[in-house]
């Protein structure tokens, strides 16, 4: 015979991992968005630009940087390069070296057309900016500063390209 405490336990878990699947399976897409950048970058092509920083938003877990290129080009680097913005040794370079008029040069991977969003997130609702890079290096020109992406996954099968 079991103890009717342990079976009210293993209720209260199932129910427990059940909630979580099914919220998990109704986050809304800007959610889903946030934790899928394949499907908003393009993994398999790499840009490089060269320009002043306009601005920086330090804020977790995106810090957006604003970059204006010498023919007036501006865009977007959604940098996600300092999730948990409370690790100093990273944070007070990047902070001090990345400052609105520093020229830096920023590759990486450019944002995917709207279309090719929806074909993952079909009710994927915002505008998209297609001067956006998802950066996997951001470095001052005069070489003070330098940041790399650190990546934990396997790169994508770009089939050649």
């Amino acid at each position: 015979m079991r103890p009717r405490a342990a079976t009210g336990v293993r209720l209260n878990l199932l129910v427990l991992v059940v909630a979580t699947q099914l919220a998990g399976a109704t986050l809304p897409s800007p959610v889903l968005a946030h934790h899928s950048h394949p499907y908003f970058y393009d993994q398999c092509r790499t840009i490089t630009v060269e320009g002043l920083i306009g601005s920086v938003q330090w804020k977790d877990p995106h810090t957006p940087v604003v970059l204006k290129l010498d023919d007036g080009t501006t865009y977007a680097v959604d940098w996600m390069g300092l999730r948990g913005l409370t690790n100093s040794r990273v944070v007070g370079p990047a902070q001090a070296a990345l400052v609105p008029g520093a020229r830096v040069a920023v590759t990486g991977n450019p944002i995917r057309t709207l279309a090719q969003i929806r074909e993952h997130v079909p009710d994927y609702k915002y505008e998209v900016n297609p001067r956006t890079i998802d950066p996997r290096l951001i470095r001052r020109v005069d070489d003070s500063f330098t940041w790399t992406q650190q990546d934990s996954h396997n790169p994508p099968d770009c089939g050649g390209r």
